[in-house]
């Protein structure tokens, strides 16, 4: 059984001969190469705010959903998620974000020719040049992202990654606020010139961004920060939900 099998994902990928295919950018933006405004001095573990770079580099529109974790599952044999029932995901949820762990994340996104995306490029991707809060600008909007303010409200622990294009990022990016989180592939640490101490940094935890659905607006900022483990066991997914993740691609 499958199910109850958490296997690591790069052992997975060593052990077996995978023809990996050239990345399909079809539904994935073109992020320019440049400098851009990263962190927040308002929040501890997002200081300093600094100017960062990064290079030309494509980003994937949506977070990457059910239907296309399960196709990668049936050609590959990556053990089905522990917390998918029946080895699937909850019906009707087709198009809404695959809930996994860091290593299935980075298993997935392997196989399609793709990467996990740096802390840089997730930040730029969803906040543009100008330092602003949240994808769509400086203001909050409860219609634009899926937060506690709403989940409280209406139950709702997930939706289509499609649901919200008025929240999308300057160059495009959808969802990267609030619904779930979302995995990139560094480790946990301080921004240079930084003081702050924290219980993850030098463990190997992995960067999350975006905050998700269970949080309030306060992490559904572009430059909210947060770090989990990257075997994070899933097993109470199916319950509270948990992190998703986009695939990044060199230009």
């Amino acid at each position: 059984d499958v199910r109850g099998t958490q296997n690591n994902s790069l052992a997975f990928l060593s052990g077996c001969a995978i023809a990996m295919p050239a990345a399909d950018t079809s539904n994935m933006v073109l992020i320019p190469a440049g400098e851009f405004i990263m962190g927040d001095d308002g929040f501890e573990r997002e200081r300093p705010q600094h100017t960062a770079w990064v290079e030309e580099f494509f980003m994937d529109r949506y977070p990457v959903t059910n239907h296309e974790f399960q196709a990668f599952l049936e050609e590959s044999g990556y053990p089905v998620p522990t917390h998918w029932g029946n080895n699937t995901f909850p019906t009707g949820h087709d198009d809404h974000p695959a809930e996994v762990n860091w290593e299935q994340a980075h298993a997935y996104a392997t196989h399609v020719g793709k990467r996990l995306p740096t802390e840089e490029e997730w930040e730029k991707a969803a906040r543009g040049t100008d330092g602003r809060i949240f994808p769509w600008g400086d203001q909050f909007d409860v219609t634009r992202a899926l937060t506690w303010e709403t989940s409280a409200v209406t139950g709702s622990h997930s939706e289509s990654v499609t649901a919200r294009p008025s929240g999308a990022s300057p160059y495009g990016c959808e969802q990267m606020v609030g619904l779930c989180e979302e995995w990139c592939v560094d480790d946990y640490d301080a921004y240079p010139d930084s003081n702050h101490q924290s219980v993850g940094f030098g463990k190997g935890m992995k960067v999350l961004r975006g905050g998700s659905w269970i949080f309030p607006v306060t992490h559904a900022r572009a430059s909210y920060r947060c770090f989990e483990s990257a075997d994070l066991a899933t097993d109470g997914f199916a319950l509270l939900g948990g992190p998703g993740f986009r695939c990044a691609a060199d230009a």
